[in-house]
């Protein structure tokens, strides 16, 4: 590469981190620091890492504090991932099977820092490359699989905003790095790879800016208190009271029990535009995804089956039927979510049993 290139280069990935210090700042700027935002902040201060440990100039700047550095940078996926699924699954939680992919990239890793070369650094090469393929990948899936179950107007442009930018991001890496794994990329590929890093950075700082904070940290208890009247209604605003009350008396009519019943369908039920009944469940209702608001009646309903000493011969799965959901599995893990405890085990407690 040139020397004007090179610096241009330099400069463009220089942009890029000093913009993504100033986002990571804007993630933690908030407390309490959320799951959401420390992952937010994490991933995109490895980001930051990436875009130095792929610039020779910048490496020979760094000098000893480069080996951290490259730490994070390799492992930048899996940080990535991990803040996709807690911004778009809001049932992530960081268990241990979410550490899986932090082992798989472990080889290469410890062969980088070690000089291990050969047959062992191609094969965690190729391992490393996938795993990376895979976090993309299933990152894209979660957006796009939640889409229509969200209720935050902003995320769900978000989605597909960022299944588009992360499908164009992936590739870019993955081509520059498999191009660049014998030899050297191609100066103009390098160059695209910084430009259009820069961008997708800025526009998502941009994003963050103007993204209402609730949509990465929900909205606050004592907001939530504050809204409600005398009555334990919620404080609505005139226009949307019919909409409330039409609502409200579905679901206590057992609008809830119908398998899949989805945004649109209520909709309809409701005599709303899908976009607004979204509006008033999210906005007014505090609910951030509609299976969490559905649920909310499945499993309250749910408690007091299994709690009656007269449905005690009733099977689980006739009562998990019953509350609307078409199998056993999602009423167990939406069950376990909501209590901590299995259906089992909670009709055991409720009735006495041992």
């Amino acid at each position: 590469m040139s020397s004007s290139l090179l610096l241009v280069d330099t400069l463009l990935r220089g942009m890029t981190v000093g913009a993504e210090a100033l986002i990571a700042l804007v993630f933690l700027s908030r407390r309490p620091i959320t799951w959401r935002r420390g992952l937010g902040a994490a991933f995109i201060l490895s980001a930051a890492c990436y875009m130095i440990n792929t610039s020779a100039p910048l490496i020979k700047a760094f000098g000893p504090f480069i080996v951290p550095v490259s730490l994070v940078s390799i492992i930048a996926p899996v940080i990535f991932w991990w803040f996709a699924l807690s911004l778009f699954d809001d049932g992530f939680r960081l268990r241990w099977r979410s550490l899986i992919p932090l082992a798989l990239v472990a080889p290469i890793v410890i062969f980088h820092f070690t000089g291990v070369r050969g047959g062992a650094w191609t094969a965690s090469f190729v391992l490393a490359r996938l795993v990376m393929i895979a976090a993309f990948g299933h990152a894209i899936y979660t957006a796009l699989r939640y889409l229509n179950d969200d209720l935050i107007e902003g995320r769900r442009r978000f989605r597909v905003i960022f299944a588009v930018a992360v499908g164009v991001t992936g590739f870019i890496i993955n081509y520059s790095e498999t191009v660049g794994f014998r030899d050297q990329p191609p100066t103009w590929v390098l160059l695209f790879q910084a430009s259009a890093l820069l961008i997708m950075t800025l526009a998502f700082g941009v994003w963050l800016l103007a993204m209402r904070p609730e949509v990465l940290d929900g909205a606050p208890a004592a907001a939530k208190r504050s809204d409600e009247a005398a009555d334990g209604a919620p404080a609505l605003r005139a226009a949307d009271r019919p909409a409330y009350e039409r609502l409200k008396a579905m679901m206590a009519d057992g609008a809830w029990r119908e398998e899949g019943l989805t945004v649109a369908r209520l909709a309809g039920k409701v005599g709303l535009p899908e976009h607004q009944l979204r509006a008033l469940i999210n906005g007014q209702l505090g609910q951030r995804n509609f299976s969490a608001f559905l649920n909310s009646y499945r499993i309250e309903e749910a408690k007091r089956l299994l709690a009656d000493p007269r449905e005690a011969r009733r099977q689980v799965l006739q009562i998990a039927l019953d509350v609307g959901y078409g199998s056993i599995a999602p009423f167990n893990r939406a069950f376990k979510e909501a209590t901590g405890k299995t259906p089992t085990e909670f009709r055991k407690e409720a009735l006495g049993e041992s």
